[in-house]
């Protein structure tokens, strides 16, 4: 009799428990990833490579849009995977000519004062004081499409402003 019971209780159990845990449904899995405000993306914000800034993102709200300077490597080599490789230690310095929400992330259009060639880029927080960003372009294969960078947002004080 015990082991009748016993048996039911955790037959009971089970069901209560993969009840508890099915997975979401159709709607929930095709549902819009959350999307950020205008206002969690300002700030200054660093990529890193080899210990070093080598992009300088700062965008400050100005009524309800967002204004800012992008500050970068002038040269970039990416690897056969699309990880950054190198960086040049020449830096460009442009102001955005567009800042928008677009999907779940920001689209920043600048002008490469050198070249002046349009770059787009499209940032997107994975944390509070984390994103990532990337070029938004056509990149013809073979080669490989390059990975998101990390960045790390900063204090003010923390990025010599661009001049």
């Amino acid at each position: 009799m015990r082991r009748v019971v016993s048996v039911a209780i955790t037959a009971i159990m089970l069901c209560a428990v993969g009840w508890a845990q099915t997975s979401m449904s159709p709607a929930m899995q095709n549902a819009p990833a959350r999307k950020s405000t205008l206002a969690e993306y300002a700030g200054s914000w660093i990529g890193m490579f080899q210990g070093h800034t080598w992009l300088t993102i700062r965008l400050t709200p100005s009524g309800d849009q967002l204004t800012g300077t992008l500050q970068r490597a002038q040269d970039v080599k990416f690897d056969n995977k699309g990880d950054v490789e190198s960086v040049s230690a020449d830096k460009w310095s442009g102001s955005f000519e567009s800042v928008q929400l677009s999907g779940d992330g920001l689209l920043l259009t600048v002008k490469n004062p050198g070249t002046q060639a349009t770059d787009r880029y499209i940032m997107r927080l994975t944390h509070n004081t984390v994103a990532e960003v990337q070029m938004a372009m056509f990149v013809p294969p073979p080669m490989p499409r390059p990975k998101p960078w990390k960045l790390m947002k900063v204090g003010p004080t923390a990025v010599t402003p661009v001049r």
